[in-house]
Parts: structure tokens; C-alpha cells; sequence
């Protein structure tokens, strides 16, 4: 009673900030259309003709030394048109943000962000031209041609062209001491794509079967360099294919390995921290390259062959770099941003410490956005249906009547006021509402607050209650739950903190055990969890690549529910154990979805996915739709006010980083 009292008074101090809120942001909506392909599409729609490209001093002074062409050169002959949030920006000024580690960009992804073939709009939801220009689906939806915006480079100013995809291909992917196991995402049907240079500027996919996610893929993490693309000119010196083995091992040698494709891995690590772990000077299609990197401080700066104009053609990034300063942990991460020394925090930041931020918003000269984050629910419950240690306790877990009882315990609403200030939704583990699969039923199922019927249901299934009132187990047994979880990101420990009491209160005994994220992963594939959680991503734009939280279609770390069923599917039935009839169905549902052409039926297949999730609770939701604190310095502009934010939308993604600005007085 005294938390929640505590968290009450929380609550109304945050609610009177809040009322100030809209008067302190000045940041606006995302425009629509957020970009134009060409600037003859932008001179179609607006009537308005760019007639000439400018350039940032830093790279006019450079194009004066002769050291750089003049940017008409540098550009494509069809750059891609970005329409600013607010205003066209002024170039100039260095943004400075944090990271707890050397390997990764940390908040400085955010401001890097991502180039993929394609791209996801700021609606989270529709695919955009990128890299690709236009793209097209035939012979029955195995077939997909990408064309790309002729003219690209990278950012040592050589040409970017289908070689750069073909070299992934078959230089990356088919090469088995790189790639020893092939990638499921382009072998649908079980049989390896082909890839295809038609000419310098078009390659063309071909799939055994029809394969519409593959453009979703593309949207995605799979579509950015690293994942589809290498800068061919500069991976191949790494490469036997290129270069003499025993000359690549010698190097290798040198630098402490003991194979070539450790070297290869060194300086190709271009996607795992947002580009951050390569080596200085390594070509990007990114708008900001490495530059230099010490033993607590990354420096990116401008790509000069950046690829993408404003409305007034002036060449994007106008930020001229970017400092990441490397910090012990992100508790310091979050004290820096709070004193005012971060330009932009987000990836660290969270709800719990609002108050904070607020407190010191005008000290620091910031301003805090509220953004969305893309989570289903926060904390996702999960009871391993597989776990074969005791069978008896298994055999509780798979009664459907258990997993009611233990969702119609937990108050939804009374953490909702404690943890996140009556900001979040009460909801089961499943697509957001801007998602064309969501359904309110799908949300609604099992969520009231009823330890009545919670009861019933277990007095039901024969688990009676012995005298310290802890139900016993049909051998005896005191029914005890262990409870293991990793906590990160979202608040895990709290809300675990709270549900144990509920569940406590209908007689079910949990153990909780918080353990690192190396040993969540040992022992999740190992099968030796009774229970976990996670958060429950994938609510968003992925749901139909990766709906693991309701088909067991992975076999990773963060997917307690069903380890061994996931195994099963993920082996082609050589490992694991065979699902029942009830489960396979969901994995038929999901394999038609994989084929499927049309949108409305791949949406109806979906749907009767998340159905049986919300009659059998496969995962158990707490609550989801819970708003983001992004910390923005008072004068950083062209950042939207409102936004999804998370790993569904690659971060800030949609939202075009790059033409965020300093704007100067």
C-alpha cells in the first residue's frame, strides 16, 4: 500500500509537468510525404524547381583545395528529395552524445541511422524508396527487381553499383567459411535465392517460391549495409577470392587471428553498433563516416558523397559530425544528458526517471519529446511449455485454464499508475493499433483485474490449497515457479516486483532470479527455464517477419515459451520436439503468410494467429503503447514531436536524421 500511495503522489507531480508540456516543445509532426524520389517529383507535386545544389563550408572549402569535385559531382543524377520537419536547416556544429561502449555508436546510432535498399516511412508501416529507386514483383511474386538510383557512391567517392550486392552475395553469403549457415530470410521454400546483375544499376532476385516479405526484409535490418551490401572496392582486400590465401593469413596472423575470415570480420563489421566498430575511413552510404576513434571517443564526420538533398537542394547531413563520448554505464549516460552535455539521448533514457529530466529540462537546455515506443507490452510472461526437467509442473503450464488464472491476477491498472504514471495501456502481447493485424480483442483477452476467477480457475484444474495457502501440485507438491529474468531496457524488475504479489495472493509461490543477459541465453536454449520474460517488440512493422511471441518459429534467447518447438521448426524436425496439433497450426498459418500475395489475406492469415494467442495466452502481456522521453537540445531542430521509437522502426529510422540541425541565432 505504501509503494502504490508513493507512486500516486508521483503521478499528480508528473501530471502538473505535463500540463506544461505542449507550451515548452516546439518540435513538429512528421510532413507528408516526408521525401520525394527526384527532384522532378518534388517539381510535379509542388510546382517548385530545384534548380541548383549547395554544400556545406566545411566541403566547399575542400572543393576550393581541389581535394574534393564540386557537390553537383558528388551527387546521383536523381537524388533523394528529404522535405524538413520544420524548415530548411543551416549547416554547421558538432553533435554530442554518449555510448557505454567502444563497439557501438550508442546514442549516435540514433543520429547515423541506417541506409537500407528501401526504407520504412514515418507511418512505421509503408516501404519507401532509398538506395532502390523503384522496385517490382513479377512471375508470381518470386521474382523481384530492384532498380537503383544510378549515381551513388560511397563515401571515398567510388561508384556505388549491383556489384556492391553481388559481392554480398556471392562472395559473403555463398561462401561457407564467412556464412556456414545460410540465411533462412532468402531461402524461401527451403531453397537459396538466386541474385542476378542485369546491369549496373538493377539486380533481380529469384525465389523457388512467392516471397513478398522479402521487400519488407529489405525495409528492415536486412537491407543495410553489412546485410545486403559491401563496399566491393575496399571488402574484397580481404577476401582469398581476391587476394592470396597465405597473404591473408599472414595478415591475419599479425593482427592476432588465426583465419582470414577474422580478418575479414574486422574491418566488414558494418551494421552491429551502427557502422561504429569498423575501421576509420571505411566506406559508408551513411551520412556520417568514422573518422577517428580513441579509447573513450568516436568522431564521425559528414560523408561527403551523401546522396540525399533538402526541398532548397542543399546536400544532407547539415550536422558537420558527430562526438560519441564513451561512458562506464548508462546511469551515467542519463546524468550527462540530465546536466545538459548531451545533444541527443534517447536509447537510454527512460520513463521511470521523467520527472528527472523535466525537473532539470530548462537548466540543461533541452526539451523532452514524448515519443511511443512500439513495444506490445513491456513485460511479456512466459512459461516454458516445453520444459521437460518435471513434467508434472509442465503438464500445469500447458493448461490453458493456468495461464487465465495467472493473467486475470495481475492488476494491469495499479501498475500502469505505479510504473508509468497512468501513461501506458493495459494489453496482451500483440500488434499496435496502427498495425493492420491489430484487433482491440486481441489486446482485451484475460487483461481484467479478476483473482476471483483467477481462483476458480485453479480450484478447477484440482490445485488445492494447503494450509500456508500455496497450492499443491496433483503429486503434492507445493507449487513453486522459478521465475529468471535479464533486466534491460523496459522496467522488468519493478513490474516482476508487483505481478509476484498478485500471484502470491492466489496461492502460486515464485522465485524470482535476475541473471545476466549470457546466462538468459545459455539457459533459455538449454530449456532449463520454468519461466522468463522480455519485452515484447515485433509489435510493429514486424509482426509478420517474426511473430515468435505466437509461433514458434525461433530458437533464441528471449523465447522462453517454447524452446524445444522451436528448435523442432527452426531444424526442419532434427532437433527439439515435435508441437501438438494446436501449435503446428500456427506455424501453417504463418508459412501460407510467407507465400501469400495478397495483403488481405496475409492480414486474415495473421489474425487467426493473434486469435489463438488471445484464447490460449501463449505469452502473457502486462502493459503496453508506453511513451518514450527523447532528450533534444533546446536548439537541435527538425526533430518530430511525435514518433514510434523502438527496434521495429530501426530507432529513428523513418525519421530522417539527417536532416537534423543546430539552428544558430
Amino acid at each position: 500500500m505504501r509503494r502504490l500511495l508513493i507512486g500516486l503522489i508521483i503521478v499528480s507531480l508528473v501530471a502538473s509537468l505535463f500540463l506544461g508540456f505542449g507550451s515548452i516543445s516546439f518540435a513538429q509532426k512528421m510532413p507528408n510525404p516526408s521525401q520525394y524520389n527526384t527532384p522532378l517529383d518534388y517539381q510535379r507535386a509542388t510546382g517548385k524547381r530545384i534548380s541548383k545544389f549547395n554544400e556545406a563550408p566545411m566541403l566547399a572549402e575542400l572543393v576550393k583545395q581541389g581535394k574534393l569535385p564540386p557537390v553537383e559531382k558528388r551527387l546521383p543524377s536523381e537524388p533523394l528529395v528529404i522535405v524538413p520537419v520544420e524548415e530548411v536547416g543551416q549547416y554547421g556544429g558538432t553533435a554530442r552524445v554518449f555510448s557505454n561502449s567502444l563497439t557501438g555508436y550508442g546514442e549516435g546510432e540514433n543520429l547515423i541511422g541506417f541506409e537500407g535498399i528501401v526504407k520504412l516511412g514515418p507511418d512505421g508501416a509503408s516501404v519507401v524508396p532509398n538506395i532502390a529507386k523503384s522496385w517490382r514483383y513479377t512471375d508470381g511474386g518470386k521474382t523481384l527487381t530492384i532498380n537503383l538510383r544510378k549515381g551513388i557512391k560511397w563515401s571515398d567517392g567510388v561508384p556505388f553499383t549491383a556489384d556492391d550486392i553481388l559481392f554480398w552475395w556471392e562472395d559473403v553469403i555463398l561462401n561457407d567459411e564467412l556464412t556456414p549457415v545460410k540465411p533462412r530470410t532468402w531461402a524461401p521454400g527451403g531453397k537459396l535465392m538466386t541474385v542476378e546483375k542485369v546491369d549496373d544499376y538493377t539486380i533481380r532476385l529469384r525465389f523457388a517460391i512467392p516471397h513478398p516479405f522479402a521487400i519488407l526484409y529489405l525495409a528492415h535490418g536486412w537491407g543495410a549495409q553489412g546485410a545486403f551490401y559491401y563496399p566491393k572496392h575496399y571488402s574484397k582486400n580481404f577476401h582469398p577470392k581476391y587476394v592470396p590465401l597465405e597473404e591473408l593469413n599472414k595478415k591475419a596472423k599479425a593482427e592476432g587471428f588465426d583465419n582470414w575470415w577474422q580478418l575479414f570480420g574486422k574491418y566488414n563489421s558494418f551494421f552491429g553498433g551502427g557502422g561504429a566498430n569498423v575501421e576509420p575511413g571505411t566506406p559508408t552510404l551513411q551520412a556520417f563516416m568514422v573518422a577517428r576513434k580513441g579509447t573513450d571517443v568516436i568522431i564521425a564526420e559528414r560523408n561527403p558523397y551523401y546522396w540525399k538533398i533538402d526541398i532548397a537542394g542543399n546536400q544532407l547531413p547539415y550536422i558537420d559530425r558527430i562526438q560519441v563520448n564513451v561512458v562506464t554505464t548508462t546511469e551515467m549516460m542519463n546524468m550527462k544528458a540530465v546536466a545538459g552535455e548531451a545533444d541527443y539521448a534517447c536509447m537510454q533514457t527512460t520513463l521511470e526517471n521523467y520527472t528527472l529530466y523535466k525537473e532539470n529540462e530548462k537548466k540543461g537546455n533541452y526539451r523532452v519529446l514524448m515519443w511511443q515506443r512500439v513495444q506490445g507490452t513491456d513485460v511479456a510472461y512466459q512459461l516454458n511449455l516445453t520444459y521437460t526437467d518435471d513434467l508434472v509442473l509442465r503438464n500445469i503450464f500447458r493448461d490453458v485454464r493456468f495461464r487465465r488464472a495467472l493473467s486475470l491476477a495481475i492488476n494491469r491498472d495499479e501498475i500502469n499508475q505505479a510504473l508509468y504514471y497512468g501513461m501506458a495501456t493495459p494489453r496482451q502481447a500483440c500488434p499496435i493499433p496502427t498495425s493492420p493485424y491489430f484487433e482491440e480483442r486481441f489486446a482485451n483477452a484475460y487483461i481484467k483485474y479478476d483473482p476471483q476467477e483467477a481462483n476458480r480457475l485453479l480450484d478447477e484444474m484440482g490445485l488445492k490449497r494447503a494450509p500456508d495457502g500455496y497450492r499443491l501440485r496433483p503429486d503434492g507438491k507445493r507449487l513453486e515457479i522459478t521465475l529468471e529474468f535479464y533486466q534491460t531496457e523496459t522496467p522488468k524488475r519493478q513490474t516482476t516486483e508487483m505481478v509476484v504479489k498478485y500471484w502470491d495472493a492466489i496461492g502460486i509461490k515464485v522465485a524470482v532470479k535476475e541473471v545476466t543477459g549470457e546466462l538468459q541465453s545459455t539457459r533459455v536454449m538449454a530449456n532449463k527455464m520454468q519461466m522468463s520474460l522480455w519485452h515484447a517488440d515485433r509489435c510493429g512493422f514486424l509482426f509478420p517477419l517474426e511473430p515468435f511471441w505466437w509461433v514458434p518459429m525461433r530458437y533464441q534467447w528471449e523465447v522462453n515459451w517454447c524452446p524445444l518447438w522451436g528448435q523442432w521448426y527452426t531444424t526442419g524436425g532434427k532437433a527439439g520436439e515435435e508441437p501438438p496439433k494446436d501449435v503446428k497450426k500456427l506455424i501453417d498459418l504463418w508459412e501460407k503468410m510467407k507465400v501469400t500475395i495478397s495483403e488481405k489475406e496475409r492480414i486474415r492469415l495473421g489474425k487467426e494467429i493473434l486469435k489463438s494467442n488471445a484464447e490460449n495466452l501463449w505469452t502473457i502481456g502486462t502493459v503496453g503503447l508506453a511513451p518514450h522521453p527523447v532528450i533534444v537540445r533546446s536548439n537541435l531542430r527538425n526533430v518530430p514531436e511525435k514518433a514510434f521509437y523502438g527496434w521495429d522502426t530501426l530507432w529513428n529510422y523513418p525519421y530522417n536524421p539527417c536532416q537534423f540541425f543546430f539552428k544558430q541565432k
